[in-house]
């Protein structure tokens, strides 16, 4: 009998289930994460270079942004920790349950799934043309260290990799190669005010907006669902490193 659509995701599961265990499914993802965790801190702590030419107001908001970034990474750090103790502890039904919810975690994160929580909608206005590529990529590193889980700008899922430049002819935006135009629109999952309050920091965002002549709005929303998907890429490089007790 020919194979069916519906029977390639029950072959796809059995396929795995035999090249990898349950187990180290999550202990790989857990090491994972721990190492984004060590990775972003000694990223944050690069930073400090950069106080000695800053201004003194500039010199107070990085100080506050890498005081709330550490506090937020040991936070995690302690959760993933806790996490791991107890998956190497208890049954196979907890450690598959674990799992999952991790593979669902990290597949926001890589913008692999749907989102939908609450955040902020965005919308920046461009008449005169001279919002620049850096500008949308200073706005959405700004919302990720106020904590952002999940962007969307225009069609495109804003994710690790995402990259900006000029879009045709110089004239608005692109996207990971996808060109948009104004006004802009950027979905945000997070914490509403946290993420309002750090566009509007002086110098920041939303003043170097209305320096170049845009202006920018932003509404909390209680249910920001974001729907586009970021393509899952086969790495060229890198691949799963073996758990200590695989």
């Amino acid at each position: 009998m020919e194979p069916t659509a519906g029977d390639e995701p029950v072959r796809a599961r059995e396929a795995l289930a035999l090249r990898v265990t349950p187990r180290q499914v999550v202990i790989g993802l857990l090491f994972a994460s721990l190492g984004f965790v060590a990775v972003a801190a000694a990223q944050g702590a690069d930073a400090g270079g950069l106080l000695e030419t800053a201004r003194e107001d500039e010199v107070v908001r990085v100080l506050d942004d890498l005081a709330e970034r550490q506090v937020r990474l040991q936070a995690e750090q302690r959760a993933l920790e806790a996490a791991r103790d107890r998956l190497l502890s208890g049954s196979e039904e907890q450690r598959l349950k674990a799992a999952q919810t991790r593979a669902d975690a990290l597949g926001i994160l890589a913008g692999t799934a749907p989102a939908v929580g609450p955040g902020l909608r965005i919308r920046i206005v461009d008449p005169e043309g001279q919002i620049e590529p850096i500008l949308m990529l200073d706005a959405v590193q700004e919302l990720r260290d106020a904590g952002a889980e999940a962007m969307q700008l225009g069609p495109v899922r804003v994710v690790a990799s995402t990259w900006f430049a000029p879009g045709i002819d110089g004239l608005g935006v692109s996207v990971s190669g996808t060109a948009l135009a104004a006004p802009y629109v950027l979905l945000v999952i997070g914490d509403p005010d946290t993420m309002a309050t750090a566009l509007e920091i002086p110098g920041g965002v939303a003043d170097r907006v209305r320096t170049a002549g845009g202006t920018i709005s932003v509404t909390p929303d209680t249910e920001v669902l974001i729907r586009a998907l970021q393509p899952a890429t086969t790495p060229q490089y890198a691949r799963p490193a073996p758990s200590p007790s695989g």
